[in-house]
């Protein structure tokens, strides 16, 4: 299976995939090749949101969260183009607008807005229960009937996100707590929705065909909203814009779905709740944010939480192939 996705590395990226060359050809097993590579992009995956913090301080948030697509989109349609992909069914673009909506919109935009007005800390600690909140959507698209184990764990799992942000002021949760969760449900909402395409189409060419497919919707915005002055920004800020519409909004993508495809979805999806983790220390070494004890108790429940919950569905979708199998 990997000789696969070494071919399909190689011609998105022909003059830059031997890294990903030596990583596939290690006597590893598939899995665990998935799993090194589902690491690397948690890793790159974890810059998002204090890059996001960092950048809405100097540009307009409006402007990062729209920008993500317009630019990321261009990106896309290129790689589509060179690979001559063909374009997708009615059906598909049904599902792929649907996908657009938080994945495009909804989440890019609402977590800008959230960052240009907390720490990053408060967002990776709210999005942290996105997994859960990906699959509660997915069950209800799907009509499937989830475990109660695992409606208990999404509950406690809500509490615990309520509970933070009401412990970090005395007023309690803020305009940003709102964004937040908004950025949640829309990135759960178009990860469920581009999801169901996952059996037709490649992951890549989903991520893809979704930013394309919106993208000169965001083109006049993004031309209005452009700093009138922007030699005057900082170059840091304009990389870490870059890296938010490259690797963020498209390529990180790639690579998360190509680490699934060598090792699995269950194994390599608990390398996510290593994101938390890796957020943190960014948000703290890279850009001083102070995180206080709370923080981390907070950090290991959540994922503690989706830990749990994913064990539920797996366990559900293992009694059913066993089943199944009978």
């Amino acid at each position: 299976m990997y000789s696969a996705v070494l071919r399909n590395l190689r011609q998105l990226h022909p003059r830059h995939h031997l890294w990903f060359q030596q990583l596939l050809t290690v006597n590893w097993s598939n899995e665990t090749k998935g799993i090194a590579l589902g690491l690397i992009a948690v890793i790159l995956f974890s810059f998002t949101l204090p890059l996001s913090h960092y950048v809405t301080q100097s540009l307009d948030p409006w402007f990062v969260g729209m920008g993500r697509t317009a630019f990321g989109g261009l990106l896309a349609a290129l790689i589509l183009w060179k690979r001559r992909v063909p374009f997708p069914s009615r059906k598909q673009v049904k599902w792929l607008l649907l996908s657009s909506l938080g994945i495009t919109l909804g989440f890019p935009v609402c977590i800008s807005l959230a960052m240009s007005l907390t720490e990053s800390s408060r967002g990776i600690i709210v999005v942290g229960i996105l997994p859960l909140v990906t699959a509660v959507i997915g069950s209800i698209l799907a009509k499937e009937k989830m475990p109660r184990a695992f409606w208990g764990f999404s509950l406690l799992g809500a509490a615990l996100v309520f509970a933070f942000t009401a412990s970090q002021q005395s007023s309690g949760p803020q305009w940003a707590d709102l964004l937040l969760i908004m950025a949640m449900l829309s990135a759960g909402f178009g990860y469920a929705t581009g999801g169901k395409l996952s059996k037709e189409l490649p992951g890549w060419q989903v991520i893809s065909w979704t930013l394309v497919l919106v993208m000169p919707l965001f083109w006049i915005p993004t031309a209005l909203l452009f700093p009138a002055q922007p030699l005057e920004i900082e170059m840091g800020v304009w990389i870490a814009f870059a890296y938010l519409t490259i690797v963020s909004q498209l390529l990180g993508f790639f690579l998360w779905n190509s680490a699934m495809a060598l090792g699995g979805i269950a194994a390599v999806s608990q390398t996510q709740l290593l994101q938390i983790f890796f957020s943190l220390l960014v948000a703290d070494v890279l850009f001083g944010e102070e995180l206080n004890g709370l923080t981390w108790v907070f950090a290991v429940l959540i994922i503690a939480v989706v830990a749990l919950g994913n064990k539920t569905v797996r366990v559900m979708q293992q009694k059913k192939a066993a089943r199944q199998a009978a």
